[in-house]
């Protein structure tokens, strides 16, 4: 039974991520050995595992429709030298930053405000925060990080995201709004972004996007 559990823990993700009701791959994998169906649980079971690739594979197949059947117009990666999705949001109540010090490296969780968005996101603050402007740039990590150390913002605004741009199915442009997939969104849903600053190195284009909204 362990070399079974042991089988089915390499074709999971790896996330810890807790959304299936478990703290770790692990703990789900010693119960699927016993009852199959519980992989139904993991909502990256189709993704390869952390030796393959980190998200969910991008291939020639791309569809250009998230899970609603939507079109958009590229996919937005995170840089490679960041834990997560980079974000800059802006609490509800900015003077929640100067009253819990909030300070890089810290772990945050709370939720998106007016995007539509009804996921609780967790992140890891990877810039000193601004306190004039009330803003906080982090990175998105899985909700197991705030499990321990993680302290609420409550609801937040999303002023922008900043991220790669390496499959697009047509020209960026400075200025313009698209629809977009954010390579690492639970709900596979597409979000819209007006791009704020471009940059071309490559293969890879590197963007900046506000007025964010899932639609």
């Amino acid at each position: 039974m362990k070399d079974e559990a042991h089988k089915i823990l390499e074709s999971l993700p790896g996330k810890n991520c807790g959304q299936c009701g478990f703290k770790t791959c692990a703990e789900l994998a010693a119960l699927a050995a016993l009852h199959p169906d519980v992989l139904k649980r993991c909502i990256y079971r189709e993704m390869p595992s952390p030796a393959a690739a980190n998200y969910w594979p991008i291939t020639e197949e791309i569809t250009w429709n998230d899970a609603l059947g939507r079109e958009y117009e590229f996919i937005l990666e995170q840089f490679s030298e960041d834990p997560g999705p980079r974000e800059t949001i802006a609490p509800l109540n900015p003077a929640n930053i100067e009253k819990l010090a909030v300070k890089k490296g810290d772990i945050l969780y709370g939720r998106p405000s007016l995007v539509g968005c009804p996921v609780t996101h967790v992140g890891v603050v990877v810039e000193e925060p601004d306190y004039l402007n009330g803003a906080i740039t982090w990175c998105i990590v899985g909700p197991l990080a705030a499990r321990d150390q993680g302290r609420e913002i409550g609801y937040y605004q999303i002023i922008a995201y900043d991220g790669l741009v390496r499959h697009s199915r047509e020209e960026l442009r400075i200025g313009r709004r698209y629809y977009f997939l954010p390579r690492t969104c639970v709900l596979l849903s597409r979000h819209s972004g007006v791009i704020s600053a471009l940059a071309k190195r490559g293969n890879e284009t590197r963007v900046r996007l506000e007025g964010i909204w899932i639609s």
